[in-house]
């Protein structure tokens, strides 16, 4: 049974990441192209640009045409099936890795909600997020794009703090992550894909089309590539613990997704076309090397003395079989986790003595584990556990 989870954990990661890759790089390449068009030479009518790409031993030219009543091409392309396969596969894995086990990966932040509460604020994000975005963007403050993205971003601040308040820090930046996924699924599915399909429809039966519905549906595929890379980041910062130890976790975090957007803005305008933009962009990226690198950017045990005595291994190991092998053991004691995150064990005196650097830096240097301290290890715990490293690790 263990191992057909795995399997299905495994499958479902490749099929997201996949669908991601295919879903991403799709919107990306048909705003580049957007973005690179150059004007028509024959000055046609029905040509909104023209552009020249090179691969392959040879170049494709590309023509950007206006739907016309009445002249459709044989086939039309449609892209939405790497939208919904995204977001189905990550939703899928929220279930199965997070709803599945919330007691263990979800419960933490400063609020001790319980699972159910938990897997509820989660799913509340999805859901309220949409519902406040697509609001917004649907009221009048629409005509006024500058003040109607200032209230997106302080609203989705305040989502990532609330998050990191109420659930464990990894949990929160997945979440915030899935939330702002959503936001670009529901467009696809609401506010690009239905206009564009009202507009074929009226130039396969030569009615008058409304060219104002590709408008609003551009808007939204825009919105939709400035959350990209934000998402990417935010998907991956479980991985890095240094993102979000530190005090100011929310301040990381919203930075990375202001770092993201800025990313997407240069890459598709161009470093001097962005101007300030590109400056801000590398100002994010100084501050958030400086937040996750500095030494006071992450909580740290009461100083261990560079060559103090080692202490009792039988006192190492009662902490760690308290603190840190009720989950990284053959046989994990915690509820919701049935085996070894990353295959770490510490059953055997030599499986601790050879992850003794990692322990350093994780549970004495960096304090991110336990996560989210579910254990209760205290200071002079880590301190212990420090000055036997630092000692050698010696197994007496």
């Amino acid at each position: 049974m263990e191992l057909l989870y795995d399997w299905l954990r495994i499958l479902l990661r490749w099929g997201h990441v996949i669908a991601a890759i295919m879903w991403i790089g799709d919107s990306l390449l048909f705003m580049w192209i957007d973005s690179h068009l150059s004007k028509d030479p024959q000055s046609r009518t029905d040509v909104a640009g023209m552009t020249w790409l090179i691969h392959g031993g040879g170049y494709y030219q590309l023509e950007k045409r206006w739907l016309v009543p009445g002249h459709l091409p044989p086939k039309l392309r449609w892209f939405w099936l790497e939208a919904t396969s995204t977001w189905i596969s990550g939703f899928l894995l929220l279930i199965l890795i997070y709803y599945a086990n919330a007691g263990a990966f979800m419960v933490g932040g400063a609020s001790r909600l319980t699972s159910a509460q938990a897997i509820a604020v989660g799913l509340g994000m999805l859901l309220g997020g949409w519902l406040l975005y697509d609001g917004l963007w649907r009221s009048a403050l629409a005509r006024r794009p500058l003040l109607a993205l200032a209230i997106s971003s302080a609203v989705l601040v305040g989502a990532i703090y609330a998050a990191l308040h109420l659930l464990s820090a990894r949990a929160a930046a997945m979440h915030v992550g899935a939330m702002l996924a959503t936001i670009m699924a529901a467009n696809v599915w609401v506010h690009i894909l239905p206009p564009q399909w009202r507009m074929v429809q009226a130039a396969r039966e030569g009615r008058e089309i409304d060219y104002a519905l590709g408008a609003h549906a551009k808007v939204r595929s825009t919105h939709n590539t400035y959350l990209t890379f934000p998402v990417i980041f935010l998907m991956l910062t479980p991985h890095f613990p240094a993102i979000y130890s530190g005090p100011l976790d929310w301040v990381v975090l919203s930075l990375f997704v202001g770092l993201g957007a800025g990313i997407r803005h240069v890459m598709l305008v161009g470093v001097r076309a962005a101007g300030w933009v590109t400056a801000a962009t590398a100002a994010a990226a100084a501050v958030l090397l400086y937040l996750t690198a500095q030494p006071g950017s992450t909580p740290r045990a009461a100083a261990v003395p560079a060559l103090a005595q080692a202490p009792p291994f039988v006192k190492v190991r009662t902490i760690l079989v308290s603190r840190c092998a009720v989950c990284h053991s053959e046989t994990p004691s915690m509820i919701g986790v049935t085996s070894a995150p990353n295959d770490v064990k510490m059953d055997t005196p030599q499986q601790i003595k050879a992850l003794a650097p990692l322990i350093k830096t994780v549970a004495v240097d960096r304090s991110t584990m336990p996560p989210d301290n579910k254990t209760h290890i205290t200071p002079e715990e880590r301190a212990l556990l420090g000055r036997w490293v630092d000692a050698g690790a010696p197994l007496k």
